[in-house]
């Protein structure tokens, strides 16, 4: 699946929805992603909608995540 991820080209054949997709990012980033807020097409996605909101091919998601520090 292609999708637009943070305004860059990202691919990946195991992802079909935002958990799925999460828990790669958190892998390949090595961040902690559980308080992120995410935008897939513009709509907020909430936590509790992870695990049951398809990705669809060349969908635009937002991945923002804050951390703390000084």
């Amino acid at each position: 699946m292609n999708i637009l991820l943070n305004g860059k080209g990202y691919s990946s054949e195991k992802i079909s929805t935002v958990k799925e997709l999460l828990m790669e990012l958190e892998r390949e980033w090595s961040i902690e992603l559980s308080g992120a807020v995410v935008l897939v097409n513009d709509e907020i996605v909430k936590k509790d909608r992870w695990e049951a909101t398809e990705i669809s091919e060349n969908a635009e998601i937002e991945v923002l995540s804050f951390v703390s520090g000084g």
